[in-house]
């Protein structure tokens, strides 16, 4: 294998990886958000709540941050968009940290 070749291949392969921590990163920082959440609307099934949030995440995650501010309007919680969104990126934050040590 020639030195571009293997160039070529370490940096497929860093990418995947930065795609795979990114994905899960996402993922687990829904989950953060979604405990968050749960917690702060008083919610009695936090894990469930936060699944749910998780799994939006996945699936449509374009309308998770609208499906946050439904859910806390109907519990009657008044929380920013500008608090979600900062909580959500500094739940992802710390959950790509985590992933990236090992935990």
């Amino acid at each position: 294998m020639t030195a571009l070749k293997k160039l070529a291949q370490a940096l497929e392969n860093q990418f995947a990886r930065q795609a795979e921590v990114e994905f899960k990163a996402k993922v687990r920082g829904s989950k953060m958000i979604g405990r968050w959440a749960a917690y702060t609307m008083g919610l009695d099934d936090v894990e469930a709540y936060a699944r749910t949030v998780a799994a939006k995440q996945v699936v449509e995650p374009h309308r998770l941050l609208e499906q946050l501010r439904q859910d806390f309007s109907k519990a009657g919680v008044n929380v920013s968009q500008a608090d979600i969104d900062s909580r959500m990126h500094d739940f992802i934050e710390q959950a790509a940290e985590e992933i990236y040590a090992g935990h």
